[in-house]
């Protein structure tokens, strides 16, 4: 991040510096490493939660030197608050770039992937959130990996850490289960029965399937009439043919997934 937001502000490209600092600063640094961090912090290995705190405050205030010439007088006052050296942020020194290790980004991607791939899938299906669910990983040659992450996969998918399997083949896929394709040849199968009450997700899919058919019967019957296809603007008729598009994937969608639950 630091080289190239200094290539772009070398290069007068102010907005799209910005930009970059404000995705790692929300995304990355907030999202991601500060509630990755909060499980060494609020964990029993007191030299592990030092380390995180270290990492945390370094990675704040380099973040807080790039936002500066943004923001001066918010930055200003938050690095004044943090451990420092020197009087003030504004003649403090700009970051120099660190040593970029691509190996430990592949890895951390892929974790993500799977992290993001499970949260879809928690979020498609409505799970409540405080609800840990079952999760099966084929891990395809990334099995070491996981298993070394999985205090993180556990705390930021909610996943039930003694139902979390990481293997490398998986050759009994529970039924029915939700699919995810994760990357990198690795994919993982989450028990529906674990997440979801079953008997209640069939009656909502069958209820939603009857009222995408009621709206997409309206629409048929809409653009068949010739008075309404003739006279209407042709925006107008468009967006009901939109309409009927979207309708017919979205009742395609819904009993793909009612097929699933058998």
């Amino acid at each position: 991040l630091v080289a190239e937001v200094t290539r772009l502000i070398d290069a007068y490209q102010f907005g799209e510096a910005g930009r970059q600092i404000k995705d790692f600063f929300w995304s990355e640094f907030a999202d991601w490493y500060i509630e990755i961090a909060k499980i060494r912090l609020y964990g029993d290995d007191a030299e592990a939660a030092d380390t995180a705190r270290q990492v945390l405050v370094h990675v704040l205030d380099q973040t807080l030197r790039l936002l500066h010439p943004y923001m001066p007088f918010i930055t200003e006052d938050v690095w004044q608050r943090l451990p420092h050296e020197g009087e003030a942020l504004i003649i403090a020194p700009w970051p120099t770039p660190g040593r970029r290790d691509v190996e430990a980004e592949r890895q951390m991607n892929l974790v993500q992937a799977l992290i993001r791939a499970i949260r879809n899938a928690r979020a498609e299906y409505n799970v409540e959130p405080a609800r840990r669910i079952a999760a099966i990983v084929r891990a395809n040659g990334h099995a070491e990996l996981l298993r070394q992450q999985a205090p993180i996969i556990t705390t930021l998918a909610r996943v039930d850490e003694a139902a979390l399997r990481i293997e490398e083949t998986v050759p009994d896929v529970p039924s029915p289960a939700v699919s995810l394709v994760v990357g990198d040849g690795v994919e993982a199968y989450l028990p529906l029965a674990e997440m979801i009450d079953l008997e209640r997700e069939r009656e909502r899919l069958s209820a939603a399937i009857t009222q995408v058919q009621a709206e997409i019967e309206k629409t048929e019957r809409l653009l068949a009439d010739e008075q309404f296809t003739t006279k209407a603007p042709e925006a107008v008729v468009q967006r009901e043919r939109d309409k009927l598009a979207d309708a017919r994937d979205r009742l395609a969608r819904l009993r793909e997934r009612l097929e699933a639950l058998g």
